[in-house]
């Protein structure tokens, strides 16, 4: 899951998360087994719930492509988000080296309330620039991964302690492919928060630094079992992609097989199904591959994969 780049990185291939919620675009992962370059994997290889939450304040589950895990709740808009007072936390200014400019587009912006509390232990000013970061890592995670990484560096620097801010700096890692930051900003989150929806881009971020056997380790945690259907489909892609790096091409397909290929509607469905025919291919089963490549473009609405294209005419 830690394969792509582009915009927000994606993964050409079907071994990354995607999630909805969180994620827009198609993946920010590494190259996965396939033997292709990290940035022409099948988006379908990703979690779809890699990216930085967004403004709006919901969340996690929308990614829109299949390159992010799926957990994505960004910092909302709108709200009268009211940071905690400066006594509450020691007042000294916090100046950053290099700290990134705050877009105008985000400066009236705010934060959702809920966040405004994580943050209210922050001094006021500290905290308003924070949520600015936070913003700004939203406003550019589709655009600009780079900058938006830069975003979210800033604001976890000065709310390191806050974990969703560590989450969504993690999430902004992950899309500029900056996986060992990404693993580092989401281990903090989960530690802080207990928060384990972040589990599948963690481990395709684990993926992204070649560390493949660590993803599929981590598919053995009990917080696995804690995640949601979306969360867990998205593991299954991560493991799966984890699998092709180590050329287990077999088990990537035993990985994969699973009642849920037969859902027309889940925004997952298309990314299961591509994934599936990916493996497939890659263990040399041309024949069914193409049929699950088929299946996967006549659900495949939103053009997540490129299924289409993997579609040999006879």
């Amino acid at each position: 899951m830690a394969n792509e780049s582009g915009r927000t990185p994606r993964r050409s291939g079907s071994d990354k998360p995607n999630r909805s919620s969180s994620s827009s675009s198609s993946s920010s992962r590494p190259p996965s087994g396939s033997g292709r370059s990290s940035s022409d994997r099948p988006k379908s290889d990703r979690p779809s719930s890699s990216r930085p939450p967004s403004r709006g304040g919901s969340a996690s589950g929308d990614r829109n492509r299949s390159d992010r895990p799926d957990r994505g709740e960004r910092p909302g808009r709108g709200g009268s988000a009211r940071f905690g007072k400066d006594e509450q936390r020691d007042d000294r200014r916090i100046e950053l080296k290099n700290e990134p400019a705050i877009p105008e587009e985000v400066l009236h912006e705010t934060v959702d309330p809920d966040l405004a509390r994580e943050m209210s232990s922050l001094s006021k000013e500290n905290a308003e620039r924070a949520a600015q970061h936070l913003l700004a890592a939203a406003f550019f995670v589709d655009t600009d991964p780079r900058r938006a990484h830069l975003h979210g560096v800033a604001a976890s620097a000065r709310a390191g302690r806050v974990g969703r801010v560590r989450e969504v700096a993690g999430y902004a890692a992950y899309h500029a492919r900056e996986f060992e930051i990404a693993v580092r900003e989401l281990r903090a989150a989960n530690r802080i928060s207990g928060d384990g929806s972040m589990w599948p881009v963690l481990a395709d971020s684990e993926r992204g630094i070649g560390r493949p056997q660590k993803a599929i380790d981590m598919a053995k945690d009990p917080q696995v079992k804690l995640l949601d259907i979306d969360g867990q489909i998205e593991m299954k892609i991560v493991v799966a992609g984890a699998r092709r790096d180590l050329k287990q091409t077999e088990a990537a397909v035993a990985t994969l097989k699973c009642a849920e290929l037969e859902n027309e509607t889940a925004s997952w469905a298309p990314r299961l199904r591509y994934a599936y025919a990916d493996a497939l291919e890659a263990n040399g089963d041309h024949k069914n591959a193409q049929k699950w490549f088929v299946k996967s473009a006549e659900i495949d609405i939103n053009q997540e994969t490129d299924a289409n294209e993997r579609i040999k005419s006879n």
